[in-house]
């Protein structure tokens, strides 16, 4: 049989808190205990205590448990107050038993709906609160500050002490040359000249061979003994009772088990391997033009019968310094076309974004005239 835990309650008259279950009649004001609801002191609904926890659990007396009602409490129609259930009249007005409406539990069920039902009028009733506008200033602030951070990123910075100190151009072509290579493979190309051809491992297959007994460890979750814990219910009389529950504690067991697993063996597998010369155009020598003036040009460059021109590339840079303070020249590409008019000893104006975006030389408002490549 579950042991019997003293209840309390709370007098919702004069407000005396932690009165026992077991007595009637507030002792503060004398009201009988009404629409109230029974607690254990440190114990919330639905906790759960281990064996060790329940020191300050205030138990019944076996003399004390046999004059407890099994059943809950029955709510006066009358004047609403709670009475045991070996009474057959209220003990606080004298009406019978047989006129009440409801117990303990019906009676704490409607007072929890009818407080819901209040708080949620009282809530629509109440004069909607004026929001706080701090809120929003303070959002309001921290866009501001990413727009203008935003917009100072983005804004031009105009340099107008500047050169031009000096002009450079490089023209590069690169010679390709027509070679022979040995190599091999699996396939001969189109155009390769065999020189020879064999039957070589291509690769392993992995082919049964036969099964092996082996012994393996494993481990598995078995139960090694059962532990109790506690929940507690109300009875609705002033008392709670407690329930034990068991869970099962789990070890790690530890065994050997054989099993069969299959063991492999490699077999070759062979291919015919191509072994081959073929002739391929490849990257073999640059021939490069510079100067530091307008007249670009090519170089001259004569080809061996198994040459041939390939890829070109040219560059254009000048060189620019600051008229005024002490900063270092500065080198800049850009097409050739634009920079044809650049000429050594003009004025020019070059416009940077402050985000690191690419520069433009541009006119003395800021507005691009052709695009340019700092070199580092």
């Amino acid at each position: 049989m579950p042991k019997l835990v003293m209840g309390y309650w709370d007098c919702p008259f004069c407000g005396s808190r932690g009165i026992r279950g077991d007595v009637v009649n507030c002792p503060s004001c004398g009201r009988a205990r009404g629409d109230v609801q029974f607690y254990m002191k440190d114990y919330t609904e639905g906790e759960t205590r281990e064996e060790n926890e329940r020191a300050d659990v205030e138990y019944l007396d076996e003399e004390q448990a046999k004059y407890v009602s099994k059943n809950p409490d029955w709510y006066c129609s009358f004047c609403n107050s709670l009475n045991s259930d070996n009474a057959q009249f209220c003990g606080n007005c004298g009406a019978s038993r047989a006129d009440s409406e409801s117990n303990y539990f019906q009676m704490l069920e409607k007072k929890k709906a009818r407080e819901a039902a209040e708080a949620a009028a009282q809530q629509g009733t109440q004069a909607p609160q004026k929001q706080s506008r701090k809120p929003l200033m303070v959002i309001l602030a921290i866009l501001l500050v990413i727009v203008g951070l935003f917009m100072w990123m983005n804004g031009n910075k105009t340099a107008s002490d500047l050169q031009v100190s000096a002009l450079n151009w490089v023209r590069n072509i690169n010679i390709e040359e027509n070679r022979a290579f040995s190599e091999s493979g699996w396939q001969l190309p189109a155009g390769a000249e065999e020189t020879d051809a064999r039957r070589e491992i291509h690769h392993y297959d992995q082919v049964l061979d036969h099964y092996e007994n082996v012994e393996v460890r494993r481990s598995r979750q078995v139960v090694d003994h059962y532990e109790t814990y506690y929940t507690y219910s109300d009875n609705g009389n002033g008392t709670f009772s407690e329930v034990p529950h068991e869970r099962p504690v789990y070890s790690t067991e530890y065994y050997t088990e054989t099993v069969r697993q299959p063991v492999y063996r490699s077999v070759p597998r062979y291919a015919t391997k191509y072994y081959y010369n073929i002739w391929r155009w490849t990257p073999s020598r640059d021939v490069t033009a510079s100067g530091d003036d307008h007249n670009a040009a090519w170089p001259e460059y004569t080809l061996a019968e198994n040459e041939r021109e390939g890829r070109k590339t040219e560059v254009y840079r000048f060189t620019v310094e600051h008229t005024k303070g002490k900063e270092a020249p500065v080198t800049y590409r850009l097409a050739e076309s634009d920079w044809m008019n650049v000429n050594v000893g003009e004025s020019i104006y070059i416009t940077a974004k402050r985000s690191g975006a690419n520069p433009y030389i541009s006119d003395e408002k800021g507005n691009k005239i052709a695009d340019l490549v700092r070199e580092k």
